[in-house]
């Protein structure tokens, strides 16, 4: 408990330092335009007004989040464990796995957008996909990577398939594989805010988007700040569920 409390601390630090620092370069020295970098106390004071907006905005958000992550979620763990442990299918696939996986998403946006009959269809595509590759790729790597005694004892138990799944081999790819879904949710974040400047009429990144369109970036500093504590605390939420399927590790 103790070391959970200076880490918070350490953290509050750093954070009190940064907004020192901003006000020090906008209010104080005014090194930074006022135009482009707004007082962090005038963005304060806009927030009762327009917090009502923000959270209609995050509602929208995370159901496209929600979505397309748990799909993505399901269907890279279940084929990347399929790929991982056919070495046959595995040789044969990653070449194609390694060039899809190359295309940048944002780049197939006007693909999807043409092609699914809704803009919410098209976005949780997108952000599907972003969040698909870097699960599917750290699954492979991650069931390829098991200790092979751990099958050989499955084997000699004569455990089921499934039973073998379940209590062996999830397990000792879990912590590998969580670290890439933690790394496929920020990304999935991002692509989020990519989708959301294309045809979206709500969502965080759109409240950005339509503010900055009228120059009022006093509003786009404050869309940021609550979409940097909505990520904040997405992730704070992950890594509790994180360690709590990991509490068997050294570091938990």
């Amino acid at each position: 408990m103790e070391i959970n409390t200076k880490n918070y601390v350490s953290i509050i630090v750093i954070g009190v330092c940064i907004l020192i620092a901003y006000i020090l370069l906008t209010d104080v020295f005014r090194v930074l335009s006022s135009f482009l970098f707004p007082s962090i106390f005038d963005v304060i004071k806009l927030t009762p007004d327009y917090i009502g907006q923000l959270f209609i905005g995050l509602k929208s958000s995370l159901y496209l989040l929600v979505t397309a992550y748990v799909l993505a979620v399901i269907s890279a763990i279940a084929l990347g464990t399929l790929i991982g442990l056919k070495s046959g299918l595995r040789k044969n696939v990653t070449p194609y796995i390694n060039a899809f996986s190359a295309i940048p998403v944002p780049l197939l946006t006007p693909y999807a957008i043409n092609l699914f009959p809704t803009f919410k269809a098209a976005s949780i595509f997108l952000i599907w996909l972003a969040a698909f590759w870097v699960i599917l790729g750290t699954t492979i790597g991650a069931v390829m990577s098991i200790d092979k005694r751990y099958l050989e004892n499955a084997a000699t138990l004569e455990m089921p398939g499934i039973e073998k799944l379940f209590k062996v081999i999830l397990p000792a790819a879990s912590p590998a594989i969580l670290v890439g879904c933690s790394v496929a949710l920020i990304l999935s974040f991002m692509m989020l805010a990519v989708a959301e400047m294309f045809g979206a009429t709500s969502g965080m990144a759109y409240f950005v988007q339509y503010y900055s369109d009228f120059a009022r970036f006093d509003l786009v500093m404050l869309g940021f700040l609550f979409t940097a504590s909505v990520l904040v605390f997405i992730m704070y939420i992950f890594d509790k569920i994180k360690h709590r399927i990991l509490h068997w590790t050294i570091n938990n």
